[in-house]
């Protein structure tokens, strides 16, 4: 069933974030920007969760809000460290990337929520995608560029999680349907993807895709315009940019529509950390960052050549049980969480 549009506009707005203590002072520039455009006729909860962010950072933060926007943290350590074991964590992701996937259970006050990255500025109102009719679509999301520009990427998709190259989404910016999250128990699908297998190119990303695959409510691309390519969006277009992949604007001048972050970290008490920060960055390190995707299409390459890679093994087992995508019993599902410590 579609959300009632007139019902949700007089709804509070949720907006929730993942961030860690090192990453703040860009988070504030995404926080910036989302309140540069938020509507004086609407409210707005934003959720910041966090595991080490200090309450002195949190007050300059919290200090940041206007008249109609709340902003909340949220300490979820004890619930990464239950399940922190199950985690596949590559050397350069921290626990904060797997915060998307406990929103829709531990804050059961909401039916639905946007989620943003914090390598990210927003221009636009974040309420008209609160107010994206979801029906029984899991999330709402944008195509990843990756898998759309770059072949090696595009395969993986396709030979690896069996899922079209253009129906894979950037989980940097979704609206969840908490509604159908909870009813489908997401959260245990995803700690049973874990258990059978360890996707290693875009984790949590993976694991997202195939659990919600055809259950996808497409946006236009202005809403998750990520820098690895322009999308040839126009520019006063934009709903959301996304610095993804490689190199930020905070390591490269170059780097696409990087002045709009620098528009909004000039106005902000962290500019000068910030700027410090660039300066910092020396040419062989740039090189290296931007090799990133190089890294990742070799990997790809490797899950493609794998004789046990994860659409083989679900190929080798049809007609059992599907893994994903079908309502856990409760039974399961309570398994599931008492081996993670979930509760």
């Amino acid at each position: 069933m579609a959300d009632n549009k007139n019902s949700s506009k007089q709804k509070v707005v949720p907006v929730f974030f993942g961030c860690d203590q090192r990453f703040t002072p860009y988070f504030m520039v995404a926080l910036a920007s989302l309140l540069d455009h938020v509507s004086a006729r609407r409210k707005y909860a934003i959720h910041v969760l966090h595991t080490d962010i200090n309450e002195e950072t949190q007050n300059m933060i919290k200090a940041m809000a206007k008249p109609n926007t709340t902003i909340e943290f949220n300490n979820v350590s004890e619930l990464i460290d239950r399940i922190i074991s199950s985690l596949p964590i590559r050397d350069y992701y921290s626990p904060s990337t797997y915060f998307r996937f406990v929103i829709a259970s531990h804050f059961p006050q909401y039916d639905k929520a946007v989620y943003i990255d914090s390598d990210t500025t927003v221009c636009d109102d974040v309420a008209k995608l609160y107010d994206t009719p979801m029906g029984n679509s899991y999330v709402a999301a944008v195509p990843e560029a990756v898998m759309h520009y770059v072949d090696d990427c595009g395969d993986y998709a396709e030979k690896v999680l069996g899922i079209n190259r253009n129906k894979y989404f950037n989980a940097g910016m979704i609206v969840i349907n908490s509604k159908q999250w909870r009813r489908y128990d997401v959260l245990g699908q995803f700690l049973t993807l874990i258990g059978y297998y360890n996707f290693v190119v875009a984790q949590d990303q993976d694991y997202l895709n195939v659990i919600c695959k055809n259950k996808v409510h497409w946006l236009p691309r202005r809403w998750n315009m990520e820098t690895i390519r322009n999308w040839n969006v126009n520019r006063n277009n934009y709903g959301i940019v996304h610095y993804a992949f490689a190199a930020k604007p905070w390591q490269d001048i170059n780097c696409i529509a990087g002045d709009i972050f620098w528009k909004y970290a000039s106005k902000l008490p962290v500019y000068m950390e910030i700027k410090a920060g660039f300066a910092a960055v020396t040419p062989e390190r740039l090189e290296a960052i931007n090799h990133v995707v190089e890294s990742v299409c070799a990997t790809c390459r490797q899950e493609i050549a794998r004789n046990d890679n994860f659409i083989r093994r679900v190929d080798s087992k049809k007609g059992a049980k599907p893994l994903v995508a079908e309502p856990l019993t409760a039974e399961l599902v309570a398994r599931l969480r008492a081996h993670a410590g979930v509760c």
